[in-house]
């Protein structure tokens, strides 16, 4: 009896110690040394041409509030309180007051009418929008930003979703810090990228252990990517160890107590 409960315990050790893994297996660009210097690298993010579809911000402000109103009467007013934070703060309130890009790669603003800014940079609808409101109005100041950039986190992180970003670029490991990072079972070493393009959806496979990563054309992420972490090949293993080691120790505990009151 004694052999088999110290049969029993070294194979409860065994499966606890296989299904641990090491730290190599999520440490990010394991092979960058000391003091490295990656000249060019990473390069500058892309610039974002805009699409059909894509929701912009449009905003245009003069010293006339009466023309504030017809340039923008949904935000007219709303700047002091701070409504305007208020109105773009959901998505549902983007999606409202944003301006639609549509299939033909336009625009419409009011008193301004029809606005094609497909095809363009965000910095080159500013300047289109505001030399169309420079016929109106010669002191305004306008702002165009991109509200629907958006990105899908999904697989082996802890908090999988949909998350925003605001500023010009974003990369794979912010993208991943907005998830709040990887789980225990993710393998950085298969992280995929998917990137609707013109010609398709175009895929890219990132070894994140690699400091090749911030090479790659998938480093910088683009409005509406995709990012899948892939499970580490260990994670059946893990799952069914912990099953395995709890049944092993229900029939130790048994064969304790047999012992003690037989």
């Amino acid at each position: 009896m004694k052999n088999t409960l110290f049969i029993f315990s070294g194979l409860i050790l065994a499966l606890n110690f296989t299904a641990c893994r090491s730290t190599k297996d999520i440490t990010v660009m394991q092979d960058m040394n000391n003091e490295q210097l990656l000249q060019g690298l990473p390069g500058q993010a892309p610039d974002y041409q805009i699409k059909p579809d894509d929701n912009l911000f449009v905003e245009i402000q003069s010293l006339n509030p009466e023309v504030n109103q017809l340039l923008t009467p949904t935000q007219t007013g709303n700047n002091q309180s701070g409504g305007v934070q208020q109105m773009y703060g959901q998505l549902s309130g983007q999606y409202l007051s944003g301006y639609l890009v549509d299939k033909e790669g336009a625009i419409t603003l009011p008193l301004l009418g029809k606005i094609t800014v497909g095809g363009l940079k965000v910095n080159e609808a500013l300047l289109l929008v505001e030399q169309k409101t420079r016929q109106f109005v010669k002191d305004a100041t306008v702002k165009v930003k991109l509200l629907s950039y958006k990105i899908t986190v999904m697989g082996e992180v802890k908090n999988p979703g949909v998350y925003y970003n605001y500023s010009k670029s974003v990369t794979i490991f912010e993208a991943l810090s907005m998830a709040n990072g990887i789980n225990d079972y993710a393998s950085i070493k298969k992280v995929l990228v998917m990137r609707s393009t013109p010609d398709g959806t175009k895929s890219y496979r990132l070894d994140l252990t690699k400091k090749e990563t911030i090479g790659s054309e998938a480093y910088y992420l683009r409005p509406n990517d995709m990012i899948y972490v892939s499970p580490a090949n260990y994670k059946n293993f893990s799952m069914n160890a912990q099953l395995w080691t709890m049944s092993l120790s229900a029939i130790t505990t048994a064969l304790l107590v047999y012992q003690i009151f037989k």
